[in-house]
């Protein structure tokens, strides 16, 4: 019929096939995850990637049928790259699993097709009680992106080849109730529920559009500028959790989110909390709240500005003077803005706060926990908390002749530098022989008032974002667990995320670059070197 010969914009029309539009594409060295690829449109969009080269990844809930299609492929194109991997969208459980093993793998991810999906008369709930159109439809494929958005995001990062996410909806988007989406009814049974799994689908990629443009910036505060760093006094033995009392811990913090969650459950097993921060005024509030609910609890509070080099000199000699031991120090302050800004000492406010300011900071406080670790026997710690946006950066990494000039990769370019840092530090204590590790980490995405900016996501994280993001005491989990927990002894130089080791970026591995960015950093805040005997 003509009506589906008439060519648009793009040359195609809607008698184009796969393979036509697909023609002379070279797909060599891609990668693609396909939901629901053992029939239909799935199966075709598999048959026709590999036939250009792409390697296929088939998740399907029936591997027997995945397996079926697999051989034909491979039959009909003998060099074909496809594998078959279990997934069931309608169970987080599944799609967790699937998520977790394919990153296992370590394969790279440059393209996520979202295909799968039902559509029957009935009404049924999932495994986890969710309406089995949103479940399967919509939120399956929203926590499966999530979990894979790590990989996706690494890959780009280190193969400059743009990734794609292609969520497969309907005409059907438009046959909703009034509102589009029945938050408060998600699981009532009306003639939309298909038609509303459908606008999720599209609404999820415009939203999911618009956090990637703005460079993964979403789950911070841009008034969350308290600082903190943690210390403490630990007794002869290095106990399991939970911790006994008379430990003491100083942290540069934020009054916010993981900082004061850290801060709560420190206070909480005994340990003693220096809170060191920017606004005192804000600081001495959560103490008082932290101390209404531990009345045990034993806090204090510091000032620092890390963005100002003067202020973090002036903390570390007033810290010293208290003559108390350091055996942890969690650098986990940050910020993250959209506009340009230097700091006092005229460095771009990113690099100066998220990581010179800490850079400082360590090596001012290093000879204390040196100290502290030869005369106890007990490992000392040191943590940066990076972030998964260390993947979004320049191909150089840093740019050092740069620092103050405006670009877009500013932050991730400072969290980078949070883990090279951790990198060197941990080389050059292994070399000394100091019984102190350094370690980096990513605390997964926390669900914050950033989501009050999107009317969709207010209410749909108000019902089902326990699914996909972290709660503020999940974000401080991984914080707590490599600054304390037994398992991380003697591990150093190492990157976590979610209580276990990870892999950051290939940059983040680089050696050299984290040697050319500890002398870099060193002439920037005139830092002592003999505090390092090698």
């Amino acid at each position: 019929m003509w009506i589906f010969e008439r060519e648009g914009p793009s040359g195609f029309s809607a008698s184009t096939t796969a393979e036509e539009v697909t023609q002379g594409i070279d797909g060599t060295g891609l990668t693609a995850i396909v939901t629901g690829a053992s029939s239909g449109i799935g199966k075709e969009a598999t048959r026709v990637l590999a036939l250009r080269g792409v390697r296929v990844i088939m998740a399907v809930r029936n591997t027997k049928a995945g397996s079926a299609v697999k051989d034909a492929i491979v039959k009909e194109i003998p060099a074909a790259k496809v594998e078959v991997m279990e997934l069931d969208l309608s169970s987080m459980a599944s799609v967790r699993k699937f998520a977790a093993q394919y990153n296992a793998t370590g394969l790279p991810l440059n393209i996520l097709i979202n295909n799968a999906g039902v559509m029957v008369s009935k009404f049924n709930l999932s495994k986890d009680d969710i309406e089995l159109h949103f479940a399967t439809n919509y939120l399956g494929h929203f926590l499966l992106t999530n979990l894979l958005l790590d990989v996706m995001k690494s890959t780009a990062a280190e193969s400059n080849v743009e990734g794609r996410i292609v969520v497969v909806s309907s005409l059907g988007h438009r046959f909703v109730h009034k509102e589009g989406i029945q938050f408060d009814k998600i699981n009532v049974d009306t003639r939309y529920k298909y038609g509303q799994s459908k606008l999720a689908n599209i609404l999820h990629a415009g939203e999911l559009s618009r956090r990637l443009k703005v460079l993964y910036y979403l789950w911070f505060q841009k008034t969350s500028e308290l600082y903190f760093v943690f210390s403490f006094t630990l007794p002869s033995k290095f106990y399991f959790f939970p911790f006994q009392s008379g430990r003491r811990d100083s942290s540069n913090w934020a009054s916010s989110g993981i900082g004061l969650e850290t801060a709560r459950v420190l206070a909480l097993r005994g340990v003693h909390v220096i809170m060191a921060v920017r606004n005192t005024d804000a600081g001495r509030a959560v103490k008082d709240a932290i101390l209404e609910e531990i009345p045990a609890a034993k806090i204090e509070v510091m000032e620092i500005d890390l963005s100002a080099m003067a202020s973090v000199r002036k903390f570390a000699a007033e810290y010293k003077a208290m003559g108390l031991p350091l055996n942890i120090l969690i650098n986990n302050a940050g910020v993250a803005t959209l506009d340009f800004l230097l700091s006092e000492d005229n460095i771009e406010l990113h690099f100066a706060t998220n990581h010179l300011g800490h850079f400082l900071l360590t090596n001012l406080l290093l000879e204390t926990m040196k100290n502290a670790s030869a005369e106890t026997h007990i490992e000392g710690r040191i943590v940066n908390v990076s972030s998964l946006a260390h993947g979004i950066v320049c191909h150089e990494g840093i740019r050092f002749d740069k620092i103050n000039v405006d670009n877009k990769f500013k932050y991730g370019q400072s969290k980078l530098a949070n883990i090279l840092h951790g990198t060197e530090l941990s080389r050059r204590l292994k070399e000394e022989g100091v019984l102190i590790t350094a370690n980096s980490l990513h605390p997964g995405i926390i669900v914050t008032k950033n989501f009050r900016h999107s009317k969709f996501l207010s209410g749909l994280f108000n019902k089902i974002g326990k699914f996909a993001c972290k709660s503020v005491q999940q974000g401080a989990a991984t914080t707590c667990y490599v600054a304390l927990h037994p398992q991380v002894k003697g591990v150093s130089g190492k990157y976590f995320a979610d209580c276990n080791l990870s892999q950051p970026s290939s940059l983040a591995r680089d050696p050299e670059l984290a040697k050319k960015l500890w002398d870099f950093s060193l002439n920037l805040t005139a830092a002592p070197t003999d505090v390092y005997h090698c």
